[in-house]
C-alpha cells in the first residue's frame, strides 16, 4: 500500500469518525470546523449524501448494495477519484505498520448511517487466497432466515432472591433496598442510597444480561458501569467500610466515581482483582475467552493476580492479560476504540481469528456458532451491532475467507 493509499484510507477513517461524533451532538469546535472544511470541498451530491442518510435501513441498503459489486474495481475506482484532505484542526491519527506480501489484497467498504451513530463499515484483507474450487450456494439458498440484533434487557436479583425482569418493567421506582433506593430510567438501574452506618446490614444485588442482552447501572456512590452480553455484576445496595467491592463475570465498562477514602475494587471469576480510586477501564472476563483483558482509558489501575500476588499497573491506553493459569502479562498499548467499540454500538476488529468474532457475535445475537473446516485468517473492520446477523456475515464474506448458514438460531462457519 502506498503512503498516498494509507493517507487516504485515514482521511475516510477521520472524517466518519467526526460524523460519528456529529450524530451524538458531541462534536467540539475545533472538530466541526474539520468537517465543515472537508465537506466544503465535497461535491454537491456528497453533500446531499451527508444530510439525506438518517436510519440504519440506509446501511443495510449500502452494506447489501456492496456486497454485489466487484469491490476490486470499486476500490480502484475510489483511489483514483478521492483525494487526501489535510485537516489542520483534527491530527489525522497514524495507521499501524502494516506487513504485505507480493499477494496482497485490500478491500475498502464504506457506508455512513445516522440515527445516534454514523459508521464506517471498513474491510481491509491481507494475503488473500482464491478458493475458486468450493461451490458455495448462493446467500439466497443459505440465509434461511435472519436474526435481529440484541437490544436492553437484563434480570435484577434482589437481596431476598425475588427477581425483576427490567426490560417488561415501566421507567420509575421499582424497589426498595434497605436505604437505598433502586430507580429504572431509559435502560439505565439507579441505585440512591441514603447515608447509613457502617455497621449496618449489607445487602447484594446482581444485575444480570442475557445472551443478546446490554444494560447500564449505576451505583450506589455514583459509579456508572455498562454490562455486555452474557454478563453479571454482584454488588451491595450501599458501599460501607473501607473499600467499593463488585464481583463481574463476563464484560464490562466502568466509569468509576472518585473517592480516595474508598477504593474501588473488581473482582474477577479467575482470582482477579482490579483495583482503582477514580478511572474508565474496560474488563473483559468471558469463561470461554483465553485470558481475562484489563484495558485503562483513564486514570491508573492495579490489576492483581490473586492466586500468586503478581501484579500491573496500568497507565491510559494499556491493556494486561491474566490467563487461566493466572499468569499476568505486563502492561501492553492497545487500540482502546476496538475495546470499548461494544459499548458504543460497534462490533471492531483488528487482527480478530473468526473465532473470536464469533464468539461476539453469538452472545450478542444469541446463536448457536457450528464449525465446519478450518479459517486461519484474521480480519479487520468496523460493524454496527444494530443490523440483522445478515449484515455482518455478507461483510465478512466478501472477504472470499469465510461463508456461513443460517438455519433457526444456528450459524454455520465454513471456509
Amino acid at each position: 500500500m502506498s503512503t498516498n493509499d494509507q493517507q487516504i484510507i485515514q482521511t475516510i477513517e477521520r472524517i466518519s469518525s467526526l460524523l460519528l461524533k456529529k450524530a451524538k451532538e458531541a462534536l467540539n469546535a475545533e472538530e466541526q470546523a474539520a468537517l465543515n472544511e472537508w465537506l466544503s470541498q465535497r461535491t454537491e451530491a456528497d453533500r446531499q449524501f451527508f444530510d439525506t442518510i438518517t436510519s440504519y435501513d440506509e446501511i443495510e441498503k449500502a452494506l447489501q448494495y456492496m456486497y454485489g459489486i466487484d469491490q476490486e474495481k470499486a476500490l480502484a475506482d475510489v483511489l483514483n477519484t478521492i483525494e487526501p484532505v489535510h485537516i489542520q484542526a483534527v491530527p489525522l491519527v497514524p495507521v499501524r505498520k502494516l506487513r504485505f506480501g507480493t499477494n496482497v489484497i485490500v478491500k475498502y467498504m464504506a457506508a455512513a448511517i445516522v440515527t445516534g451513530a454514523i459508521v464506517t463499515a471498513t474491510i481491509i484483507v491481507f494475503n488473500r487466497k482464491e478458493n475458486k474450487d468450493a461451490a458455495h450456494l448462493p446467500v439466497t439458498q443459505r440465509y434461511h432466515n435472519d436474526v435481529l440484533p440484541g437490544n436492553d434487557k437484563a434480570i435484577l436479583q434482589l437481596a431476598d432472591g425475588s427477581s425483576i425482569v427490567l426490560d417488561s418493567t415501566g421507567n420509575g421506582k421499582i424497589s426498595n433496598q434497605g436505604g437505598t433506593a433502586v430507580n429504572k430510567q431509559d435502560g439505565i438501574v439507579l441505585y440512591n442510597s441514603l447515608p447509613m452506618n457502617n455497621a449496618a446490614t449489607v445487602a447484594y444485588n446482581i444485575l444480570r444480561t442475557p445472551k443478546g442482552g446490554q444494560y447500564q447501572l449505576q451505583l450506589p456512590d455514583g459509579s456508572k458501569v455498562w454490562l455486555n452480553a452474557q454478563s453479571s455484576l454482584r454488588f451491595p445496595t450501599a458501599f460501607t467500610g473501607n473499600e467499593r467491592v463488585v464481583e463481574l463475570t463476563g464484560e464490562a465498562y466502568f466509569e468509576v466515581a472518585k473517592n480516595k477514602e474508598k477504593p474501588f475494587k473488581v473482582i474477577t471469576p479467575r482470582e482477579g482483582q482490579v483495583e482503582v480510586l477514580g478511572t474508565h477501564f474496560n474488563i473483559n472476563a468471558y469463561a470461554d475467552e483465553e485470558v481475562m483483558k484489563t484495558t485503562l482509558l483513564e486514570g491508573k489501575v492495579k490489576l492483581t493476580a490473586l492466586d500468586n500476588g503478581e501484579s500491573a499497573l496500568l497507565n491510559p491506553g494499556e491493556q494486561s492479560s491474566l490467563s487461566q493459569s493466572s499468569h499476568l502479562s505486563q502492561p501492553i498499548p492497545v487500540q482502546t476504540e476496538e475495546v470499548v467499540a461494544w459499548k458504543n454500538g460497534l462490533f471492531r476488529f483488528e487482527d480478530a481469528s473468526i473465532a473470536s468474532i464469533m464468539r461476539q457475535i453469538a452472545r450478542w445475537y444469541d446463536v448457536e456458532i457450528v464449525y465446519e473446516g478450518k479459517i486461519d485468517k484474521e480480519f479487520i473492520g468496523t460493524i454496527p451491532r444494530q443490523v440483522p446477523v445478515s449484515t455482518v456475515l455478507k461483510i465478512l464474506e466478501s472477504t472470499g475467507w469465510v461463508h456461513f448458514t443460517i438455519e433457526g438460531k444456528k450459524i454455520t462457519v465454513a471456509p
